[in-house]
């Protein structure tokens, strides 16, 4: 009994994402009214060393606490974090176009999510950019990154997951490169019908932990795709590895995968040869480019469509 509302409790906790579930109610700022951007320092102390890299017209504004530094962002404005510890519960609040990067060895500018929160990094600017930083779930339920709408670009990050992974819901856009994503309950990038999502030199590992009856999160491992519409995805040079799922899933309605089965030859010799067909014409009929990944070792295998 006891175990079946911990269940029960898991399942509510992890929240379902989806065009109809927006998470950022604040509105953009835009750009201040005098036409300059700042870029703001995030450390304890600031010296001249640290700035000396920076044009000399630069404007700078320190801060000891990175959640006050993302508060005080105005469209073109770029955050800069030095090594250390944060955290910030204005990263699930991103409206304006910025840049959030780390100086140094991103093992070494940990941004962690607060547990009485169930977001960590929410965007719905037009272009946000994460780079060189390790984000720590902790905690929260939601998506480690929730692209709401607009474009937001991972370059160079480290993301340790906790409950689901990177989610890209409809209509909105996501470029990660060179980066870690590892740990997440369901798979570690999940498309939304509609989505766009560029993915080139990732390591994406150690997904699908969640233990669950249901075949369909199961199936779940490192790249999940929903389709109808499509989403748009382009993979090149990705690891992806290690997976409790597939290494890439791709999710359909029953009844396009029937339509789909019944317009490839049916003289195919095997049962092997039909599914090899099958996932061809699907893939052809997706907007899904995939060069020189490397994709192995995932518990159930490494491509296939899944009906829901």
């Amino acid at each position: 009994m006891l175990c079946g509302l911990l269940k029960m409790w898991e399942d509510l906790r992890l929240r379902v994402h989806g065009p109809f579930f927006p998470r950022i109610l604040r509105r953009r700022k835009g750009k201040r009214d005098f036409g300059k951007t700042i870029t703001h320092i995030v450390a304890k102390v600031m010296t001249t060393d640290m700035v000396k890299d920076l044009p000399s017209d630069t404007l700078l504004q320190q801060h000891d606490d990175l959640d006050l530094a993302v508060d005080s962002c105005y469209s073109g404005d770029t955050v800069v974090i030095f090594p250390g510890e944060y955290q910030a519960v204005n990263l699930a609040l991103l409206t304006d176009d910025i840049i959030i990067k780390g100086v140094g060895k991103r093992e070494e500018i940990i941004i962690t999510s607060e547990p009485s929160h169930d977001s960590f990094v929410v965007s719905k600017a037009d272009n946000v950019k994460l780079m060189n930083l390790s984000l720590i779930q902790q905690g929260t339920v939601d998506g480690i990154v929730v692209v709401e709408s607009g474009h937001m670009t991972l370059e160079n990050c480290i993301l340790k997951c906790e409950g689901t992974g990177v989610c890209v819901l409809t209509g909105a856009a996501l470029t990660v490169t060179d980066s870690e994503i590892t740990g997440a309950q369901g798979a570690g990038v999940e498309l939304y019908p509609g989505s766009i999502a560029i993915l080139e030199r990732n390591e994406i590992h150690h997904c699908n932990n969640l233990r669950t009856s249901d075949s369909s999160k199961s199936t779940l491992g490192g790249v999940n795709m929903k389709v109808l519409p499509a989403p748009k995805l382009k993979m090149t040079n990705n690891h992806i590895y290690n997976n409790n799922g597939y290494g890439v899933s791709i999710l359909q309605p029953t009844e396009q995968f029937f339509i789909v089965a019944e317009a490839l030859n049916k003289g195919a010799a095997s049962g092997d040869k039909k599914d090899e067909n099958m996932l061809s014409k699907v893939m052809q009929n997706l907007n899904l480019e995939m060069n020189n990944n490397k994709i192995e070792a995932n518990l159930k295998g490494d491509i296939r469509i899944v009906t829901s």
